[in-house]
């Protein structure tokens, strides 16, 4: 919910674990393409070429008394770990701001050294056709320097796009995926969403901490126990 006194939320450890850093990622919100474009673009996209993805459904959702609609989060789908500094906050819906913002926040982190990288996303084929021009118009988007990356679409939902998808989007198809099927995130949502009732009334710093808390947990029962 919307606070009536939001200067009276101090945060204690704001951007420096899970979670990103707020005035920086407000500033890139308040900055980035006009609702009414992405909503635009969300809906042809959803018309054409899959068969009514929520993510896409939700990105025209009305929730006036909300000052978060949900979360968005970029993690290693081999080892189904969170990335640092790379979940955002949805505020009406997903939308490609959101998206780019933890993308390039997690392609910046500790990433010396790595040329290729495969994202897996459920619209994918879609959010990067015009992704590095977001980029580039962006003061807050960057991604490292000769860095490739290499877009594909989850194996669950690749059914529901166009049969020309297939070819282009298939992780069967990509060399290094292996055996990955792009939907490990799917599996870390399920124990985060349980505490989402608990924390409907509290105040944006005190939910932001709790996250942060939730997911090193489960990134630490990840480094214990992936043997």
């Amino acid at each position: 919910m919307k606070m009536k006194i939001p200067e009276d939320d101090v945060s204690l450890s704001d951007g420096l674990a899970y979670m990103v850093e707020s005035s920086a990622y407000s500033d890139h919100i308040s900055g980035a393409v006009e609702a009414k474009e992405v909503s635009k673009l969300l809906r042809t996209y959803c018309l054409s070429t899959c068969h009514n993805h929520r993510a896409v459904n939700a990105a025209n959702a009305s929730r006036k008394n909300l000052r978060v609609t949900g979360i968005g989060a970029t993690v290693c789908t081999r080892h189904g770990c969170f990335i640092p500094h790379s979940i955002v906050d949805f505020q009406k819906g997903e939308w490609f701001m959101n998206i780019d913002y933890s993308i390039c926040q997690a392609l910046n982190h500790q990433s010396q050294g790595i040329c290729s990288t495969i994202l897996a996303y459920d619209v994918a084929c879609q959010w990067q056709t015009n992704f590095m021009k977001r980029v580039r118009d962006s003061n807050h988007l960057q991604v490292p320097e000769g860095m490739d990356i290499i877009a594909a679409v989850g194996k669950f939902h690749l059914s529901a796009h166009k049969p020309e998808h297939y070819p282009q989007s298939s992780l069967n198809f990509m060399e290094g995926a292996g055996q990955m099927d792009g939907k490990i995130i799917n599996t870390l949502w399920a124990p985060l969403n349980k505490i989402a009732p608990s924390a409907q009334e509290m105040s944006a710093a005190h939910w932001q901490e709790l996250r942060d808390d939730h997911i090193l947990d489960s990134n630490w029962k990840k480094l214990n126990t992936i043997g």
